[in-house]
Protein backbone atom coordinates (compact mmCIF):
# COMPACT_ATOMS: atom_id res chain seq x y z
CA UNK A 1 0.00 0.00 0.00
CA UNK A 2 1.20 3.44 -0.87
CA UNK A 3 1.15 5.93 1.89
CA UNK A 4 1.19 9.47 0.85
CA UNK A 5 2.88 12.53 3.14
CA UNK A 6 -0.23 14.57 4.07
CA UNK A 7 0.95 17.91 1.91
CA UNK A 8 1.44 15.62 -0.84
CA UNK A 9 -2.26 14.08 -0.44
CA UNK A 10 -3.71 17.64 -0.34
CA UNK A 11 -2.45 18.35 -3.43
CA UNK A 12 -3.07 14.85 -5.19
CA UNK A 13 -6.80 15.29 -4.23
CA UNK A 14 -6.86 19.45 -5.11
CA UNK A 15 -5.30 18.02 -8.23
CA UNK A 16 -7.81 15.22 -9.06
CA UNK A 17 -10.83 17.99 -8.24
CA UNK A 18 -9.33 20.59 -10.89
CA UNK A 19 -11.25 19.36 -14.02
CA UNK A 20 -13.95 18.00 -11.95
CA UNK A 21 -14.70 21.85 -10.64
CA UNK A 22 -13.90 23.17 -13.35
CA UNK A 23 -16.46 21.12 -15.57
CA UNK A 24 -18.92 22.12 -13.08
CA UNK A 25 -17.87 26.08 -13.35
CA UNK A 26 -18.61 25.41 -17.35
CA UNK A 27 -21.63 23.64 -16.80
CA UNK A 28 -23.28 26.10 -14.28
CA UNK A 29 -22.04 29.20 -16.78
CA UNK A 30 -23.89 27.42 -19.18
CA UNK A 31 -27.23 27.55 -17.54
CA UNK A 32 -26.71 30.84 -15.88
CA UNK A 33 -26.54 31.83 -20.30
CA UNK A 34 -29.41 30.06 -21.00
CA UNK A 35 -31.79 31.21 -17.93
CA UNK A 36 -30.75 34.87 -18.61
CA UNK A 37 -31.55 34.00 -22.93
CA UNK A 38 -34.79 32.49 -21.63
CA UNK A 39 -35.65 36.10 -19.94
CA UNK A 40 -34.31 37.96 -22.81
CA UNK A 41 -36.11 36.00 -25.47
CA UNK A 42 -34.35 38.13 -28.35
CA UNK A 43 -31.61 38.08 -30.57
CA UNK A 44 -30.69 41.18 -33.48
CA UNK A 45 -28.21 40.07 -35.32
CA UNK A 46 -26.53 42.68 -37.39
CA UNK A 47 -25.25 40.34 -40.38
CA UNK A 48 -23.20 41.14 -43.47
CA UNK A 49 -23.71 37.71 -45.09
CA UNK A 50 -26.53 37.20 -47.34
CA UNK A 51 -30.33 37.72 -46.14
CA UNK A 52 -31.36 34.25 -46.78
CA UNK A 53 -28.43 32.51 -45.38
CA UNK A 54 -28.80 34.87 -42.13
CA UNK A 55 -32.66 34.04 -42.53
CA UNK A 56 -31.76 30.54 -42.48
CA UNK A 57 -29.10 30.46 -39.41
CA UNK A 58 -31.66 32.61 -37.39
CA UNK A 59 -33.81 29.85 -38.06
CA UNK A 60 -32.10 26.81 -37.12
CA UNK A 61 -31.08 28.90 -33.89
CA UNK A 62 -34.56 29.25 -33.26
CA UNK A 63 -35.49 25.66 -33.73
CA UNK A 64 -32.70 25.06 -30.87
CA UNK A 65 -33.89 27.76 -28.65
CA UNK A 66 -37.97 28.67 -29.28
CA UNK A 67 -38.10 30.96 -26.67
CA UNK A 68 -35.89 33.60 -29.14
CA UNK A 69 -37.23 35.43 -31.79
CA UNK A 70 -35.00 36.51 -33.92
CA UNK A 71 -34.55 39.56 -35.97
CA UNK A 72 -31.97 40.66 -38.82
CA UNK A 73 -30.52 43.59 -40.03
CA UNK A 74 -28.79 42.60 -42.85
CA UNK A 75 -26.22 45.12 -45.42
CA UNK A 76 -22.81 45.12 -45.91
CA UNK A 77 -20.03 45.21 -43.84
CA UNK A 78 -19.69 48.61 -44.35
CA UNK A 79 -23.25 49.59 -43.96
CA UNK A 80 -23.90 47.75 -41.09
CA UNK A 81 -21.36 49.26 -39.76
CA UNK A 82 -21.88 52.78 -40.23
CA UNK A 83 -25.15 52.09 -38.64
CA UNK A 84 -23.91 50.83 -35.39
CA UNK A 85 -21.58 53.69 -35.24
CA UNK A 86 -24.73 55.98 -35.45
CA UNK A 87 -26.27 54.14 -33.00
CA UNK A 88 -23.47 54.09 -30.25
CA UNK A 89 -22.92 58.02 -30.70
CA UNK A 90 -26.92 58.47 -29.66
CA UNK A 91 -26.32 55.82 -27.20
CA UNK A 92 -29.06 53.70 -28.63
CA UNK A 93 -27.88 50.31 -28.61
CA UNK A 94 -29.63 47.49 -30.77
CA UNK A 95 -27.21 44.86 -32.49
CA UNK A 96 -26.64 41.88 -30.38
CA UNK A 97 -24.69 39.92 -32.31
CA UNK A 98 -22.10 41.83 -35.72
CA UNK A 99 -21.15 39.64 -38.31
CA UNK A 100 -18.81 41.28 -41.03
CA UNK A 101 -15.72 41.27 -42.84
CA UNK A 102 -12.88 41.05 -40.43
CA UNK A 103 -12.31 44.78 -41.27
CA UNK A 104 -15.19 46.02 -39.79
CA UNK A 105 -14.81 43.78 -36.83
CA UNK A 106 -11.69 44.77 -35.39
CA UNK A 107 -12.22 48.22 -36.33
CA UNK A 108 -15.04 48.24 -34.06
CA UNK A 109 -12.58 46.21 -31.17
CA UNK A 110 -10.01 49.20 -31.53
CA UNK A 111 -12.50 51.47 -30.40
CA UNK A 112 -14.07 49.30 -27.54
CA UNK A 113 -17.45 48.64 -28.94
CA UNK A 114 -16.81 45.28 -28.39
CA UNK A 115 -17.21 42.64 -25.14
CA UNK A 116 -14.60 40.35 -24.58
CA UNK A 117 -16.45 36.64 -25.24
CA UNK A 118 -14.22 33.50 -25.70
CA UNK A 119 -16.72 30.70 -26.48
CA UNK A 120 -16.19 26.78 -25.44
CA UNK A 121 -16.21 26.28 -29.00
CA UNK A 122 -12.94 28.85 -29.99
CA UNK A 123 -10.89 25.77 -28.91
CA UNK A 124 -11.60 24.36 -32.04
CA UNK A 125 -10.41 26.91 -34.47
CA UNK A 126 -7.10 27.64 -35.40
CA UNK A 127 -4.61 30.43 -34.35
CA UNK A 128 -4.62 33.37 -36.85
CA UNK A 129 -8.85 32.60 -37.19
CA UNK A 130 -9.61 33.97 -33.59
CA UNK A 131 -8.46 37.18 -31.76
CA UNK A 132 -5.63 36.27 -29.01
CA UNK A 133 -7.65 38.74 -26.64
CA UNK A 134 -11.06 36.64 -27.40
CA UNK A 135 -13.45 40.18 -28.96
CA UNK A 136 -13.81 37.63 -32.24
CA UNK A 137 -13.56 34.38 -34.06
CA UNK A 138 -14.29 33.76 -37.52
CA UNK A 139 -17.00 32.28 -39.04
CA UNK A 140 -16.27 31.33 -42.29
CA UNK A 141 -13.25 32.17 -44.67
CA UNK A 142 -12.69 33.18 -48.24
CA UNK A 143 -9.56 31.93 -49.94
CA UNK A 144 -8.13 34.74 -52.37
CA UNK A 145 -7.30 32.09 -55.80
CA UNK A 146 -6.75 32.50 -59.43
CA UNK A 147 -9.42 31.88 -61.93
CA UNK A 148 -9.37 30.99 -65.27
CA UNK A 149 -11.35 30.10 -68.11
CA UNK A 150 -11.43 26.91 -69.04
CA UNK A 151 -11.63 27.01 -72.63
CA UNK A 152 -9.63 29.48 -73.39
CA UNK A 153 -6.55 28.67 -70.89
CA UNK A 154 -5.68 24.94 -70.87
CA UNK A 155 -4.48 23.40 -67.61
CA UNK A 156 -0.85 22.64 -68.25
CA UNK A 157 -0.86 26.65 -69.03
CA UNK A 158 -2.61 27.64 -65.68
CA UNK A 159 -0.22 29.93 -63.81
CA UNK A 160 1.35 27.93 -59.93
CA UNK A 161 1.83 31.32 -58.77
CA UNK A 162 0.88 35.32 -58.92
CA UNK A 163 4.55 35.44 -60.47
CA UNK A 164 3.38 33.60 -63.47
CA UNK A 165 0.93 36.04 -63.88
CA UNK A 166 3.66 38.39 -65.59
CA UNK A 167 4.08 35.77 -68.64
CA UNK A 168 4.08 38.17 -71.32
CA UNK A 169 1.10 35.89 -72.93
CA UNK A 170 -1.41 36.71 -70.18
CA UNK A 171 -0.85 40.65 -71.38
CA UNK A 172 -4.36 42.20 -71.41
CA UNK A 173 -5.85 39.16 -70.42
CA UNK A 174 -6.00 39.84 -66.33
CA UNK A 175 -8.76 41.13 -64.25
CA UNK A 176 -7.86 43.10 -61.39
CA UNK A 177 -10.64 44.23 -58.32
CA UNK A 178 -10.06 47.98 -58.38
CA UNK A 179 -9.84 48.01 -54.62
CA UNK A 180 -8.60 44.56 -53.81
CA UNK A 181 -6.26 46.11 -51.00
CA UNK A 182 -6.40 43.06 -48.86
CA UNK A 183 -4.45 41.04 -51.30
CA UNK A 184 -2.07 43.97 -52.15
CA UNK A 185 -1.05 44.52 -48.49
CA UNK A 186 -1.02 40.57 -47.56
CA UNK A 187 1.04 39.78 -50.38
CA UNK A 188 3.52 42.33 -50.22
CA UNK A 189 4.26 40.82 -46.42
CA UNK A 190 4.48 37.29 -47.92
CA UNK A 191 7.20 38.43 -50.56
CA UNK A 192 8.44 41.04 -48.23
CA UNK A 193 8.69 45.30 -49.28
CA UNK A 194 11.39 45.46 -51.70
CA UNK A 195 10.17 42.13 -54.03
CA UNK A 196 6.35 42.65 -53.09
CA UNK A 197 6.89 46.44 -54.68
CA UNK A 198 8.84 45.03 -57.71
CA UNK A 199 6.31 42.50 -58.38
CA UNK A 200 3.30 44.96 -58.46
CA UNK A 201 5.20 47.44 -60.56
CA UNK A 202 5.57 45.01 -63.69
CA UNK A 203 2.18 43.39 -62.90
CA UNK A 204 0.47 46.32 -63.64
CA UNK A 205 2.55 46.64 -66.82
CA UNK A 206 0.41 43.16 -68.10
CA UNK A 207 -2.65 46.12 -68.98
CA UNK A 208 -4.76 44.77 -66.42
CA UNK A 209 -8.14 44.46 -66.71
CA UNK A 210 -9.35 46.76 -63.69
CA UNK A 211 -13.21 46.08 -62.83
CA UNK A 212 -14.94 46.84 -59.46
CA UNK A 213 -16.64 43.41 -57.54
CA UNK A 214 -15.59 39.99 -57.02
CA UNK A 215 -18.77 38.84 -58.73
CA UNK A 216 -18.31 40.68 -62.13
CA UNK A 217 -14.59 39.22 -62.05
CA UNK A 218 -16.18 35.67 -61.92
CA UNK A 219 -19.13 36.57 -64.58
CA UNK A 220 -15.84 37.97 -67.02
CA UNK A 221 -13.64 34.66 -66.29
CA UNK A 222 -16.57 32.72 -67.04
CA UNK A 223 -18.05 35.12 -70.22
CA UNK A 224 -14.45 34.55 -71.99
CA UNK A 225 -13.80 38.89 -71.85
CA UNK A 226 -10.70 37.99 -69.46
CA UNK A 227 -8.56 34.75 -69.44
CA UNK A 228 -7.89 35.22 -65.78
CA UNK A 229 -8.63 37.12 -62.54
CA UNK A 230 -5.94 37.59 -60.19
CA UNK A 231 -8.70 36.93 -57.21
CA UNK A 232 -11.63 35.38 -57.24
CA UNK A 233 -13.75 33.32 -54.35
CA UNK A 234 -13.36 29.57 -55.09
CA UNK A 235 -16.61 28.82 -53.60
CA UNK A 236 -18.23 31.05 -56.06
CA UNK A 237 -16.44 29.70 -58.67
CA UNK A 238 -17.45 25.71 -57.28
CA UNK A 239 -20.53 26.93 -57.85
CA UNK A 240 -20.76 28.39 -61.20
CA UNK A 241 -19.02 25.38 -62.63
CA UNK A 242 -21.62 23.15 -60.97
CA UNK A 243 -23.88 25.28 -63.16
CA UNK A 244 -21.83 24.51 -66.42
CA UNK A 245 -19.47 27.58 -66.52
CA UNK A 246 -16.47 27.20 -68.17
CA UNK A 247 -14.66 28.35 -65.17
CA UNK A 248 -12.03 27.12 -62.51
CA UNK A 249 -9.41 28.21 -60.16
CA UNK A 250 -5.88 27.65 -59.18
CA UNK A 251 -4.31 25.55 -56.40
CA UNK A 252 -1.57 27.46 -55.04
CA UNK A 253 1.38 25.01 -53.71
CA UNK A 254 2.46 28.28 -51.89
CA UNK A 255 0.44 30.73 -49.21
CA UNK A 256 -2.93 31.26 -49.78
CA UNK A 257 -4.62 34.77 -49.18
CA UNK A 258 -7.49 33.73 -47.12
CA UNK A 259 -10.57 36.62 -46.25
CA UNK A 260 -12.00 36.26 -42.44
CA UNK A 261 -15.33 37.26 -42.10
CA UNK A 262 -16.08 37.14 -38.08
CA UNK A 263 -18.52 36.87 -35.74
CA UNK A 264 -18.57 39.11 -32.58
CA UNK A 265 -20.94 40.91 -29.55
CA UNK A 266 -21.04 44.42 -28.74
CA UNK A 267 -20.11 45.51 -25.81
CA UNK A 268 -23.31 47.20 -24.68
CA UNK A 269 -25.77 43.86 -26.30
CA UNK A 270 -29.39 44.16 -24.90
CA UNK A 271 -29.53 40.72 -24.97
CA UNK A 272 -26.18 39.58 -24.24
CA UNK A 273 -26.91 36.04 -22.90
CA UNK A 274 -28.50 35.30 -25.99
CA UNK A 275 -25.76 36.78 -28.42
CA UNK A 276 -23.59 34.49 -26.52
CA UNK A 277 -26.44 31.32 -27.13
CA UNK A 278 -25.51 32.60 -30.43
CA UNK A 279 -22.36 32.53 -31.16
CA UNK A 280 -21.81 29.49 -29.40
CA UNK A 281 -23.72 28.19 -32.34
CA UNK A 282 -22.80 29.37 -35.12
CA UNK A 283 -19.06 28.39 -34.29
CA UNK A 284 -19.93 24.84 -32.75
CA UNK A 285 -19.98 22.06 -35.67
CA UNK A 286 -23.82 22.04 -35.99
CA UNK A 287 -23.56 25.62 -37.21
CA UNK A 288 -20.27 25.43 -39.33
CA UNK A 289 -22.20 22.29 -40.84
CA UNK A 290 -25.56 24.95 -42.08
CA UNK A 291 -22.65 27.14 -43.46
CA UNK A 292 -21.29 24.56 -45.08
CA UNK A 293 -25.01 23.47 -46.75
CA UNK A 294 -25.06 27.05 -47.93
CA UNK A 295 -21.50 26.48 -49.54
CA UNK A 296 -19.76 28.75 -47.57
CA UNK A 297 -16.20 27.55 -46.40
CA UNK A 298 -16.53 26.98 -42.89
CA UNK A 299 -13.31 28.78 -40.46
CA UNK A 300 -13.61 25.44 -38.05
CA UNK A 301 -10.57 22.67 -39.54
CA UNK A 302 -12.81 19.70 -38.49
CA UNK A 303 -15.61 20.85 -40.48
CA UNK A 304 -14.78 20.42 -44.22
CA UNK A 305 -16.30 22.91 -47.48
CA UNK A 306 -18.13 21.21 -50.01
CA UNK A 307 -16.15 20.04 -51.67
CA UNK A 308 -13.45 19.23 -49.23
CA UNK A 309 -11.02 20.53 -52.02
CA UNK A 310 -11.96 24.24 -51.12
CA UNK A 311 -9.33 23.83 -48.59
CA UNK A 312 -7.71 20.53 -48.54
CA UNK A 313 -4.04 20.63 -49.62
CA UNK A 314 -3.98 24.70 -49.03
CA UNK A 315 -1.30 26.97 -47.12
CA UNK A 316 -3.93 28.82 -45.78
CA UNK A 317 -2.91 32.38 -44.94
CA UNK A 318 -5.51 34.17 -42.62
CA UNK A 319 -5.86 37.94 -43.38
CA UNK A 320 -5.32 39.22 -40.38
CA UNK A 321 -6.10 43.18 -40.28
CA UNK A 322 -3.64 44.55 -37.61
CA UNK A 323 -0.83 45.36 -39.59
CA UNK A 324 -3.08 46.73 -42.65
CA UNK A 325 -5.77 48.98 -40.77
CA UNK A 326 -2.67 50.47 -38.90
CA UNK A 327 -1.37 51.65 -42.51
CA UNK A 328 -4.95 51.52 -44.76
CA UNK A 329 -4.28 54.95 -46.01
CA UNK A 330 -1.05 54.14 -47.59
CA UNK A 331 -1.82 50.77 -48.44
CA UNK A 332 -5.11 52.71 -50.80
CA UNK A 333 -2.31 54.94 -52.08
CA UNK A 334 0.09 52.78 -53.08
CA UNK A 335 -1.97 50.40 -54.51
CA UNK A 336 -3.99 53.26 -56.65
CA UNK A 337 -0.62 54.62 -57.52
CA UNK A 338 0.66 51.56 -58.79
CA UNK A 339 -2.56 50.02 -60.42
CA UNK A 340 -5.61 52.60 -60.57
CA UNK A 341 -3.30 55.82 -61.59
CA UNK A 342 -3.33 55.79 -65.42
CA UNK A 343 -6.89 54.34 -65.53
Amino acid sequence: MIHLHRPLLVLFVVAMLQPVDSAFAADAERDRVLEGARKEGRLVLYAGMDTDEATFITNEFSKKYPFIKSEIFRSSGEKIQARFLVEHRANTHTADVFQASIIQVYQLKNLKLLARYVSEEAAGYRDGFKDPQGYWTALYQIPYVIGYNTQRVAPRDTPASYEDLLNPKWKSWIALETEEYQWFYHWMQILGRDKGLDFMKKFAGQNLQMRAGHTLLAQLVAAGEVALATVVYSNRVERMKASGAPIDWVRFKGPTITAINAIAIPEKAPHANTAKLFVDFTLSKEGQNLLRGLRRIPARPDVLPDPPTLTQGLQLYPARPEGMIENYNDTVARFNEIFNRAK
